[in-house]
């Protein structure tokens, strides 16, 4: 009851400091979307939009206690046509100002992600700090969950992503984020995939693109080394196999990636140098006795080389489907700005070509 006294207070004072011609509104004459889906159907596009059904709550504390939302769908030739579509047959004026989630189906992200793209980059309907998803199949499934019958689904799915982005298990790309990637002239998009099953969403995979087009996939502990590189990970767990203790379970206590582009012999060198500090959480065998400083070495010489192979598998996999979610142009600028010039035409043709080099460094916090 106070949280979704909470929710209702805060969309109040949103609304407050919108605009003037929206703050003079009423909560209960506003269609207030909190997410949105979109998917390709046949030659339209079809929308759905998880709004705050307050009024529905009116004289009835109870009503406040489950899902305070409800969906409406709508098809059109565009999105914001779409939206349009809703909004004729919504009793109240459409309101984008508290929406925290725009999902794209995945067949919508692999055949028509460009107008996706303008859509958020021209529409008064996007907001920067909104995230944007992928959702597996389809996107309206995303929306519809009701996530164990939360308050609000779509705060939950938008709390999912953040915390995953810091444990290193998903991506929480805001719309600013993935435009400054897409206006980058080589740099490239990923993008977090969520699926739902038996009313929970799950981020399972990642999905990167070459320019406009879908170019693959990385799941497991290929979205951890990925997070990883790109400074995103807080704490997280990773496993090694040694020989006197078996699987051992790290945990990730701090970590940072650093990145520079260097030039060999002519061939261009992606260098990521990685520092983690681990704590043992587990063994397979068991701590009958402390471990010794011979212990400590084989944990730290299993956890090195667990990540130098899971990072460099991970970058040649993007880069051997050409694409630069990494930004190595980018650093290959800051190096030699000429070199840069004359190869960013054809950047996802050279990727392929560029060597990878992956140092890690770890070290073991003790076990007293």
């Amino acid at each position: 009851m106070k949280k979704a006294i909470r929710i209702i207070t805060s969309v109040f004072l949103c609304l407050v400091l919108t605009s003037c011609s929206m703050s003079a509104k009423k909560i209960n004459d506003l269609t207030i979307v909190q997410a949105l889906s979109v998917d390709e159907n046949k030659s339209e596009t079809k929308i759905a939009l998880q709004y705050l059904n307050l009024a529905g709550g009116s004289g009835n504390t109870q009503a406040l206690e489950g899902n305070l939302t409800q969906i409406k769908s709508a098809t059109g030739k565009s999105i914001s046509l779409a939206i349009f579509s809703a909004s004729k047959s919504a009793s109240n004026d459409i309101f984008f100002g508290q929406n925290k989630l725009i999902v794209f189906g995945e067949e919508y992200a692999k055949t028509k992600l460009s107008e996706g793209l303008n859509f958020l980059l021209t529409s008064a309907f996007s907001r920067p700090d909104v995230i944007v998803a992928i959702g597996k199949p389809n996107a309206e499934d995303i929306i519809k969950s009701e996530e164990k019958a939360s308050i609000i689904p779509a705060e939950s799915i938008y709390k999912l992503l953040k915390l995953g982005e810091e444990n290193g298990s998903a991506a929480a790309l805001t719309v600013c984020d993935l435009l400054n990637l897409y206006n980058d002239e080589t740099s490239d998009i990923f993008l977090p995939v969520l699926e739902a099953k038996d009313g929970k969403c799950f981020c399972n995979s990642i999905s990167f693109f070459s320019d406009d087009n879908y170019a693959g996939e990385l799941r497991g502990e290929e979205v951890l080394a990925f997070l990883l590189i790109n400074n995103k990970v807080e704490s997280s767990l990773i496993s090694c196999s040694t020989k006197r203790l078996g699987n051992v379970s790290l945990e990730i206590i701090s970590s940072k990636a650093k990145k520079q582009v260097e030039l060999e012999n002519g061939e261009i060198c992606f260098n990521i140098d990685l520092n983690f500090k681990l704590k043992i959480s587990q063994t397979n065998n068991g701590l009958k006795q402390p471990l010794s400083e011979k212990d400590y070495k084989e944990i730290q010489k299993a956890g090195e080389e667990k990540m130098k192979a899971l990072c460099f598998k991970t970058v040649n996999k993007c880069f051997s489907n050409k694409s630069d979610p990494f930004m190595c142009a980018r650093y290959l600028y800051s190096k030699d700005t000429a070199l840069y010039s004359s190869l960013k035409d054809s950047w996802k043709s050279q990727l392929a070509g560029i060597k990878v080099n992956t140092g890690v460094k770890v070290s073991i916090q003790r076990i007293d």
